[in-house]
């Protein structure tokens, strides 16, 4: 089992890390003893959160695979290694598949899906080079095992980062690495920007967005909340970070609803 024993002198690396659950974790790992640099898109965001949490800024476009290639080789040069990446920017307009549009189908899975391929890809090498390692997380959803109305291209793109996320962890096993940690964050409700930055996609229709109706009844954790426990998983661990205990008899019987199909 990887694990984080101590976060001194680690460099940490957090994608959309201005505002929300990026900015929680990133408060988090600095406050267990990390270097941080948040990288956004929102370059001044990130400068400005930079500034009142003691983090480093850049900003990065996800879905450009150069851009996070660049975001990468400037963290080593600068910083001189880097330790733990969560690939945790993302998107979330919540509409049905009937009136998705194709283009913001895309701009779901460019973001949350290929800014997660594009980071790993970045920035596994460098974790595979390091003598001690380092750890991945990846911010899913809850949303990736529980499908529920308006999240067809959200939830596919959660449920595509934490197959992604475990099919590498297991290759990582087969090679025998023991030094490299993926781990998966699944939260339910957070208090964070994503309906606002929903707003931002290409099929933005002010007058008809369904999105404030398609948000569900649930407990709201803070951002720092779900921070700590990424820390701690790290220091445990743990693979699949789950914020919400009540959401587990819900997956509980999704599961065994799937599981149901063999006996028929």
């Amino acid at each position: 089992m990887v694990s984080i024993d101590t976060f001194k002198d680690r460099v940490a690396v957090v994608t959309g890390g201005a505002s929300g659950i990026g900015r929680g974790i990133a408060e988090a790992l600095i406050d267990a003893g990390a270097t941080v640099v948040i990288a956004d898109v929102n370059e001044d965001g990130a400068r400005a959160t930079a500034t009142e949490i003691g983090a480093l800024a850049r900003r990065v476009d996800v879905s450009d695979a150069d851009s996070v290639e660049a975001l990468a080789a400037s963290v080593v040069e600068e910083c001189g290694r880097v330790d733990i990446v969560v690939n945790n920017a993302g998107v979330g307009p919540l509409v049905t598949f009937d009136e998705v549009s194709l283009a913001d189908f895309h701009w779901v899975i460019d973001i949350n899906l290929w800014g997660v391929v594009h980071g790993m890809k970045a920035f596994l090498p460098r974790l595979k080079a390091n003598e001690t390692g380092g750890f991945i997380v990846n911010t899913a959803s809850v949303a990736a095992i529980l499908p529920s109305e308006g999240t067809a291209a959200y939830g596919a793109s959660k449920a595509a980062i934490l197959s992604v996320g475990d099919t590498v962890d297991v290759e990582l096993r087969a090679e025998g690495n023991t030094t490299v940690g993926i781990a998966t964050l699944l939260p339910a409700m957070v208090r964070s920007n994503i309906t606002a930055n929903s707003r931002q996609r290409p099929g933005f229709d002010a007058d008809n967005d369904q999105t404030e109706d398609f948000q569900v009844e649930s407990r709201v954790l803070e951002p720092r909340d779900v921070g700590n426990m990424v820390v701690d998983a790290l220091r445990t661990g743990r693979r699949h970070i789950f914020t919400h205990p009540e959401t587990r008899e819900a997956v509980a019987a999704r599961q065994a609803e799937i599981l149901a199909g063999f006996d028929s």
